[in-house]
């Protein structure tokens, strides 16, 4: 198969419907696919933002370092951009990004990505709407975990992620550490907490497997928290 066919059939992101065969070649000839093992860098938090980053197999976590903490803002699955705001924002990225599992992500040129803003009004507001809704997740993100106690706060994070798995059953590709990250607690409450709802048969944790067997006492929970 034509590898330039290939690489279009993953350009799934609505705002790469606006563009013209031409436009779509521009990308494909100014782009480089890299593959990331799970915990490899994808992104590293100061360096020069000289491409635009796009996931086309995995995921990735987004990090901002502050004060010595790791604070994740969001996870990004398939074919969602890394740090697009901040590409834009400054020079250098003010974020990070991981692989969080075996990914493959498209690294657009920047002039390019720009260029095709510029002479793509349809494009344009097509980022602008992405950068919008990005943003618009993290601020809900923020609220959903704020003023919580951590038992709340880690009953919203599972319930959160079976709702985006669509199973009660699922695999976690996040260690309690960055599960900790993630919903603003230490470390050592997140695994306190995981045994706590294993004890009491909340939920059945085996491993990376997690069972949810109480939907409505951990919505009580997520809502008393």
């Amino acid at each position: 198969m034509d590898e330039n066919f290939e690489l279009e059939q993953y350009l799934k992101h609505p705002c790469f419907s606006s563009l013209s065969g031409r436009d779509v070649s521009m990308i494909i000839n100014n782009s480089t696919i890299l593959d990331f093992k799970k915990n490899e860098i994808i992104i590293k938090q100061g360096s020069f933002a000289t491409h635009i980053y796009y996931v086309l197999s995995g995921l990735a976590k987004i990090n901002i370092e502050s004060d010595g903490r790791n604070n994740t803002i969001r996870m990004a699955p398939e074919y969602r951009f890394l740090g697009l705001s901040h590409a834009f924002f400054d020079k250098t990225y003010h974020i990070s990004a991981t692989a969080m599992e075996t990914s493959k992500v498209l690294l657009i040129d920047i002039a390019v990505f720009k260029q095709l803003i510029k002479t793509n009004g349809s494009f344009a507001m097509g980022i602008i709407e992405t950068m919008s809704k990005t943003s618009h997740r993290q601020v809900k993100r923020m609220v959903m975990y704020s003023n919580k106690n951590v038992e709340g706060s880690l009953a919203t994070f599972l319930l959160h992620y079976s709702h985006m798995e669509n199973s009660t059953t699922f695999k976690l590709p996040f260690s309690r550490k960055e599960i900790a990250e993630t919903i603003g607690y230490s470390r050592e409450s997140v695994i306190h907490t995981f045994s706590k709802f294993n004890k009491e048969n909340i939920i059945r944790v085996d491993e990376k497997y997690v069972e949810l067997l109480d939907i409505e006492l951990l919505k009580q929970i997520k809502k008393k928290g």
